[in-house]
């Protein structure tokens, strides 16, 4: 690192001087690039000025030797000067300024008359001598000056860094005094900058400083004293030769831990009515009623059997609320370990359980304050949870495991399972007071095999999807292919019409989609249903007419059995010889 004379001026014809008047001779000292920076007698005036005859110097400053010249003028390193032969000067010395391998300028001095010159030449070695620790001492100061100026650019690009973190941060001395801190800090803590301020002014400050003197971090949930915010502190211990010299305190705002968990973990895809698909009256109806009672804070309960759509429904619902700008938390139920669904949904405090994370974990129903819960598959829940999800819908508070605080929470739930609750509570699986707390407003999904006039429109929407999903495109499908699909039963639902389409498109890849393109299953089941309706029509009819007749046997009127069937009296009793029905006497 290259130290600059400049930036010592006063300390150089300081020591100058010094020189000057210990050995009654001039003095001057020149920087790396000649530029004149101290000097005494009439070299003093000429200071800050390059030194175009500075032939010695520049020989100096080039090898790192010292040379002494007893006939100036005359010697071969004064043939560039325009004043050899006539110099003024009686003898010179010049020694370099080195710091480690960089040679940072000269110390020179310059007899006039025969006095000077005869000091100089009979104390040679001691004047050297003398001169380097000169030298050494302006390095050093150099040195000095240097190493502040750097230090203050990294303090200042520290300072930079701390007040750019979205963390406040505190330095802390053994007694609790505050030695520094960022913007944020003083933001979080409302810190007077013009006050000196200690740590137990501004936090809570026992647990924590309990564990800085045991030498041992410390991670948790820290109320400020100045401000109601809840602060979340990591502090950890400096130091030194196995004594504690101070703490390093970083501090987060809990909403604004919240809201940064929510932006990484919150599924933003937006849903809304028109993207649920089906033009059938169920389907209609089903729209319009969620389109109603989405504005409202009622808990909702959607039933349906699994790939209807559930949670597509659910996200419209809040999409339409007046809680969409806010979180929409989706867990399903069933699909998490029974031992760990209680710290998703209420989250733990540290240290409340082996394996519990430093800081503990934030749960779903803080995740989701403002916003939506949807519990899929609650019908899965163990009946210990049932209670606790019971307790929150009722007080609208959580508590966290571990702890004793309950935290209030505003949340819509929206609950969803494919199995009966209806049945789960006669058998005692499922809590009846949950029950009817969740299903203050029922919705139902009905299943595809129930709105089969949907599959066109479904295979089309699925058709276009997967079409920029695999980004192979299809030139179409045949209506016998249509036909295939609007008669299968469809277990599986929507969410297997889509799996089947994906296939379709995947294997055609530009072509037509066609009967043989379907799975095996789907072709399999239809040609097997085709030909059973064909072999039985008559069965079927004959077993539907039994049934009518069973229906209205209590009043005995077959003419009620002729409405449900939507046939005449005649017709009835013509079908009833035709298949040879046994009439019951009660029968008129």
């Amino acid at each position: 690192m290259l130290y600059y004379l400049r930036n010592i001026k006063s300390t150089v014809q300081q020591t100058a001087d010094a020189i000057a008047a210990a050995l009654k001779i001039e003095v001057e000292i020149a920087d790396a690039d000649l530029v004149r920076v101290a000097g005494t007698g009439k070299y003093k005036s000429q200071c800050g000025c390059p030194m175009d005859d500075g032939f010695v110097y520049r020989h100096v400053l080039k090898t790192g030797e010292p040379v002494i010249i007893d006939n100036p003028g005359f010697n071969e390193l004064c043939h560039p000067c325009p004043c050899k032969g006539n110099c003024m000067e009686y003898a010179e010395v010049a020694i370099p300024i080195r710091s480690d391998d960089e040679i940072i300028g000269v110390i020179g001095l310059v007899s006039f008359d025969e006095e000077q010159t005869k000091r100089l030449m009979d104390n040679k070695q001691s004047l050297l001598l003398f001169l380097e620790k000169m030298a050494d001492l302006l390095v050093g100061k150099a040195s000095e000056i240097q190493q502040n100026h750097d230090r203050d650019i990294l303090t200042s690009q520290l300072v930079t860094v701390l007040n750019l973190l979205h963390d406040g941060i505190l330095l802390v001395n053994d007694q609790q005094q505050i030695t520094h801190y960022n913007t944020l800090a003083a933001k979080l803590l409302d810190i007077d900058e013009q006050e000196e301020q200690a740590l137990y002014h501004l936090l809570e400050n026992k647990k924590l400083w309990q564990a800085v003197e045991r030498g041992e971090t410390f991670s948790g949930n820290i109320q400020g004293k100045r401000v109601a915010t809840q602060l979340y502190c990591d502090v950890v211990p400096i130091k030194k030769d196995g004594v504690i010299e101070g703490a390093v305190i970083t501090l987060r705002d809990i909403q604004q831990i919240k809201k940064l968990v929510k932006a990484a973990t919150v599924n933003e895809i937006e849903t809304h009515f028109s993207q649920i698909v089906g033009n059938s009256r169920k389907m209609k109806e089903l729209k319009a009623m969620a389109l109603h009672v989405a504005p409202s804070k009622a808990t909702l309960l959607i039933q349906g059997e699994s790939g209807t759509g559930k949670e597509l429904l659910a996200r419209a619902i809040h999409q339409s609320s007046k809680r969409k700008g806010h979180a929409f938390i989706a867990i399903n139920c069933g699909a998490i370990p029974e031992n760990l669904l209680e710290s998703e949904l209420f989250g733990y405090e540290e240290g409340s359980f082996t394996g519990a994370k430093r800081g503990g974990k934030i749960g779903k129903f803080e995740l989701a304050h403002n916003g939506t819960l949807f519990l899929d598959e609650i019908g899965d829940m163990p009946l210990h949870l049932q209670v606790k999800i019971l307790r929150v819908l009722q007080e609208r508070r959580v508590e966290r495991i571990g702890s004793s605080r309950s935290i209030p929470v505003d949340v819509r739930v929206i609950a969803a399972t494919h199995r009966d609750l209806d049945n789960m509570v006669k058998t005692g699986e499922f809590r009846e007071d949950l029950y009817y707390r969740l299903n203050v407003i029922p919705l139902t999904i009905p299943p595809l095999r129930e709105r089969l006039e949907d599959v066109p429109i479904l295979t089309q929407f699925y058709l276009d999807y997967y079409s920029v999903v695999t980004d192979r495109s299809v030139s179409g499908i045949t209506p016998e292919a249509i036909e295939i699909l609007s008669h299968y039963t469809w277990p599986g639902n929507v969410r297997e019409l889509g799996n089947v389409i994906e296939y379709c498109v995947t294997m055609v890849a530009g072509g037509m989609i066609t009967a043989d393109t379907m799975p095996k299953r789907i072709r399999t089941e239809n040609k097997a249903e085709i030909k059973d309706l064909s072999l039985n029509l008559k069965a079927l009819e004959r077993e539907t007419i039994m049934r009518a007749l069973t229906l209205v046997n209590i009043d005995g009127h077959k003419e009620d059995a002729a409405k449900l069937l939507g046939i005449s009296r005649a017709s009835l009793y013509r079908k009833i010889k035709e298949y040879e029905i046994e009439e019951n006497k009660t029968f008129t």
